[in-house]
């Protein structure tokens, strides 16, 4: 494995067991309608490493099957953003965070959150979990691509790709860390996303396998 002076951790999947979560809560935002509310949640697992924005707008284009109404866009994100917030808050921790987090911090390794979700709700969520103590960077997303919010990262730290490790659950993470020169490990519980996919570290299962792989972490009986 590459050596490495700075981790960087998506959250949904990664440090929080939250994908499921979410896909139910876009699934509200969308309709009330159970079947297509479910059409919504399988389609969103399968938009890992997108942003919020790009999501909603594949999801109305594929199911809804028409464009957005005048300030409808706005509603989707808005319902989203009260529904997945009580997901986020109730999402368990991903198996192994706060070890592997800890670890690093004893190795002087940098640690960052890096998400698609806004600042302010990534920000209740890991206070929410008490994530933030083990973290020295976080930084939300937007309307905007993960190798945007990823660039963004990079240069405002100054930090160099080749020094960084970037865990993520999705395709869209793998790409954002090709695109950025960042060496990748990809996380997935079981799910076949990368599939077909070369040029990363793993898959493996959660960051408890990650760490015990990498760091040496033997996990408490």
């Amino acid at each position: 494995m590459v050596s490495f002076d700075v981790c960087i951790f998506d959250v949904n999947g990664v440090l929080l067991d939250s994908n499921a979560a979410n896909a139910r809560a876009m699934g509200r935002a969308f309709t009330e309608d159970p079947v297509r509310r479910e059409r919504v949640a399988r389609r969103y697992l399968q938009l890992t490493g997108i942003d919020r924005g790009k999501k909603i707008r594949i999801i109305q284009e594929e199911i809804v099957g028409r464009p957005f109404e005048e300030g409808e866009f706005e509603c989707r994100w808005e319902g989203f953003k009260v529904h997945g917030r009580l997901s986020m808050l109730q999402a368990p921790l991903g198996a192994g965070s706060i070890e592997v987090l800890t670890e690093l911090g004893k190795r002087n390794i940098r640690r960052a959150a890096l998400s698609n979700t806004p600042l302010k709700e990534l920000m209740e969520t890991l206070e929410a979990h008490d994530l933030t103590r083990f973290l020295d960077i976080i930084r939300g997303g937007g309307d905007w691509p993960k190798s945007e919010s990823l660039r963004r990262l990079l240069d405002e730290f100054s930090l160099s790709p080749g020094k960084c490790l970037f865990l993520g659950d999705g395709k869209g993470d793998l790409a954002a860390a090709r695109s950025n020169g960042v060496p990748f490990v990809a996380i997935d519980a079981g799910r076949g996303e990368f599939h077909g996919e070369e040029g990363f570290d793993g898959p493996f299962e959660n960051l408890a396998h990650w760490g015990r792989r990498n760091l040496g972490i033997v996990e408490r009986s």
